[in-house]
């Protein structure tokens, strides 16, 4: 069962890695497709500002005989005189979650937005800058709004979107993201407590809490510093049509299926089709698969043992060898070897103490030195007169 779970694990592993490998492959993809569609918007923005400026000076200096420039010539974008793309207008640029936080941190983040439809907005950017619009709808994924009153913007139609004969530039209603606005509401002046249109600059989610049964978030909003709790907008009650085709409630509220313990819920050949007996992630394994995996691992290790009966000569007398000392255990030392031991100590302590211990030692030197010379004399001596002459120094 070891080497089944090894193999679980490393598939484990193997997967995770490729998964790992595949996401960041599809981060960088979709990182370098929005940088390239900024790096196109800021373009056409910096074109359009530039042309501007000139368009203005020229119509400064000029006066009336400035020139007609809306003649349906395209610029370097590709769009007409006053018109700018539908990915502009319509803000379809992905956001990473950091942007989407960014985008609406004064309105309680991205999780918890304190922003719903019906809600009353003053919009601080743009050409529409100043107007108050109700809010209706919020497309979180951008992180933008659209409101009730459109807000026009001509925009160019490709062409395969394009009746033959008709204009290519159209009036559509433009998004805007949510740091754009701020929301609208009345509320009492502190002093004189007359009600009037308050443009709150932050609000923040307090009282949260999770319903299970709708799986929905439930929050209120409040405004820091003012501790006001803004109501949520009124929402029209949802008119629901029967029809002849509708199953009664009476039908889909009875309870058909009251489960036993007499019988499983399902026949057991379907949990094969469920769970993939056969998967490589397989951990769960039958009673019967068990114990036959373990009867072959035995067997595996009954087999290398019965390899020990097929021994040389020499390797049977060595772990005979290795059993007896085993047998014997450590040596024991007898109280003859701990006395010399210890008389052994004491002499060379009463020497150390006395400094006699290097005087013996230098004594004993020298002796060693007097054995050498008479050995060197006596192999002099040996040698006679078929000795080899030995060189002597030239004075």
């Amino acid at each position: 069962m070891d080497k089944i779970l090894r193999r679980v694990a490393m598939a484990e592993r193997q997967v995770t890695k490729r998964i790992k490998r595949k996401t960041q492959r599809r981060y960088q993809q979709e990182k370098k497709e929005r940088m390239r569609e900024i790096k196109r918007h800021r373009e056409e923005v910096g074109e359009d500002m530039r042309q501007a400026i000139i368009r203005r000076n020229e119509d400064l200096k000029l006066g009336p005989i400035a020139p007609n420039r809306d003649t349906g010539k395209l610029n370097e974008f590709g769009n007409p005189y006053g018109a700018i793309s539908v990915d502009r207008a319509l803000l379809h640029s992905q956001l990473t979650p950091a942007q989407k936080e960014a985008r609406c941190a004064w309105a309680g983040g991205s999780k918890n937005l304190c922003l719903a439809p019906g809600d009353r907005v003053v919009i601080l950017e743009g050409p529409y800058k100043g107007k108050i619009v109700p809010i209706k709808t919020i497309r979180t994924n951008t992180m933008v709004l659209e409101m009730e009153d459109e807000l026009k913007t001509n925009v160019k139609i490709p062409e395969y979107l394009r009746e033959p004969g008709s204009s290519p530039v159209e009036p559509i209603a433009m998004a805007v993201p949510i740091s754009a606005v701020r929301l609208v509401y009345p509320l009492p002046h502190p002093d004189s407590g007359h009600v009037r249109d308050v443009i709150v600059r932050e609000l923040k989610p307090v009282n949260i809490s999770y319903d299970r049964p709708t799986r929905r978030t439930l929050f209120s909003r409040l405004v820091p510093g003012l501790n006001v709790t803004i109501p949520w907008p009124a929402v029209p009650p949802v008119k629901h049509i029967d029809h002849p085709i509708d199953t009664l409630r009476i039908d889909v509220e009875e309870r058909t299926y009251i489960p036993t313990l007499l019988r499983p819920p399902m026949p057991e050949v379907v949990i094969d089709e469920l769970r993939n007996r056969y998967s490589k992630f397989r951990t769960r394994h039958a009673e019967e698969y068990i114990a036959k995996i373990q009867d072959q691992e035995d067997e595996k290790k009954a087999r290398r043992k019965s390899v020990d009966t097929m021994l040389q000569p020499v390797q049977e007398y060595n772990r005979k060898l290795r059993e007896l000392r085993r047998e014997r255990g450590q040596p024991v030392l007898t109280d003859e070897m701990l006395e010399k031991i210890g008389r052994v100590i004491a002499k060379n302590q009463a020497l150390r103490k006395s400094g006699g211990l290097v005087s013996a030692q230098l004594e004993q030197r020298k002796k060693q030195d007097e054995e050498l010379r008479k050995a060197v004399e006596s192999l002099s001596i040996e040698g006679g007169e078929g000795a080899a002459p030995v060189d002597q120094p030239k004075v």
